[in-house]
């Protein structure tokens, strides 16, 4: 079996990946898996009647007939 070789620039990307890991679970645990907070001014409630969420839905509604 060959040996795994953890050389500098290996060590780096890992732990570019492992920051990004991080933040990424950061981000889902204070915001959660909606981004309706970033585009409609009462946050998100579930992205019950968020704008953004509808535009978003129709977007990929006309994307999928589309093809």
């Amino acid at each position: 079996m060959q040996e795994l070789g953890l050389n500098l620039p290996t060590v780096i990307i890992l732990v570019v990946i492992a920051a990004l890991a991080v933040l990424a679970i950061r981000r889902m645990t204070r915001r959660g898996l909606c981004d309706c907070g970033d585009h409609c001014e009462g946050g998100c409630s579930g992205c019950e009647g968020c704008a953004a969420a509808e535009s978003m839905t129709a977007a990929m509604e006309k994307a999928a007939k589309g093809k």
